[in-house]
């Protein structure tokens, strides 16, 4: 027997500025993988830009003697991480969507009004995917005016040009010639580790490792199973890593693209305008006013990258 159900629940305009938006654009921001990992460093109350300012000395050590002497360098370098104003203007169709949230909460309101949460399952459903788009623009950055500088590119597409204009522009280069694969990735890792070492102190940094594509990130496992441990890669496949140094699979990175880059996560910088009061989500009844039965989820916030030391990494790509 058919049963009818009527899916003409009411919405109230509810929105949040500020703390209130909080969790909301925090999830969008968060849901990028190389953020909710902590993959990166965060910082957050940023309006328009941030500088980041860092410290490196070198050569400062040297024989004691009576009187003693200056000696050495102090350098200071000056990053600056621009926020890319972000929306999200998506109409949500009530008929359509009320049912996935049925059946994901297991229950339903029967007082024709729409249940509290619901109206948080609409705005985290939509923060969970704004949060994956994020991801891909933290890393490619974007051909059109959504997006600036991206990690490994400055307008949606990594190849050299691209990595040349990007957040790792001044990254040392390592040219790996031919294409992942499980035959080739090993020695592709060999020749950026190489390039690594030969960066002062890099290898030191807390949490310094690989960051590839999930494609590359399975040769690296075929690789390491073939090898057992004789190659000393790795040990234990359940926490992968190479010499010790941890290996990220990176959703940013696509798999069509062969590259890898080498650095640690205090020199990934992502800034947000979270606790400035100027993030907001909002949700918007849009079926009271023009005949849809549709609401809008509305959000917006900022958020922009940029590394802390620009020379404290390697790019792996085919460079020539």
């Amino acid at each position: 027997m058919n049963k009818k159900y009527n899916f003409d629940i009411t919405v109230t305009d509810n929105t949040y500025a500020g703390e209130l938006a909080l969790p909301y654009v925090t999830a969008a921001v968060t849901g990028a993988e190389t953020l909710n990992k902590g993959r990166a460093r965060v910082i957050e109350g940023i309006v328009n830009k941030a500088v980041i300012n860092e410290v490196g000395y070198s050569g400062i050590l040297t024989a004691a003697s009576c009187a003693g002497a200056d000696a050495g360098t102090v350098e200071l370098t000056e990053q600056i991480v621009t926020l890319n104003d972000l929306q999200v203007k998506k109409d949500i169709c009530r008929g359509t969507i009320f049912p996935t949230f049925v059946a994901a909460q297991g229950r339903m309101r029967r007082d024709g009004n729409i249940p509290p949460d619901f109206a948080e399952f609409l705005l985290a459903t939509a923060a969970e995917r704004a949060g994956t788009e994020l991801e891909e623009l933290l890393w490619k950055g974007d051909a059109g005016s959504v997006w600036g500088l991206g990690l490994l590119s400055n307008d949606g597409v990594i190849d050299e040009a691209g990595i040349d204009a990007s957040a790792m522009k001044d990254f040392a280069e390592a040219d790996l010639g031919t294409a992942f694969s499980k035959a080739t990735i090993l020695g592709h890792m060999d020749s950026v580790f190489d390039a690594a070492s030969a960066t002062p102190g890099i290898l030191q940094k807390p949490g310094c490792g690989f960051y590839l594509s999930y494609e590359a990130y399975a040769f690296f496992q075929q690789a390491v199973a073939d090898k057992g441990t004789e190659g000393n890669y790795n040990k234990d496949l359940k926490e992968v890593t190479y010499l010790g140094y941890p290996v990220y699979p990176t959703f940013g990175i696509p798999n069509t693209t062969d590259v890898m880059a080498f650095t640690y996560p205090d020199n990934i910088v992502v800034g947000t305008n979270a606790y400035t009061g100027n993030e907001s989500a909002a949700l918007i009844p849009k079926y009271q006013y023009d005949g849809s039965d549709n609401v809008m989820v509305s959000m917006n916030f900022a958020v922009g990258v940029n590394v802390a030391v620009p020379s404290d990494g390697v790019v792996g790509f085919n460079f020539s």
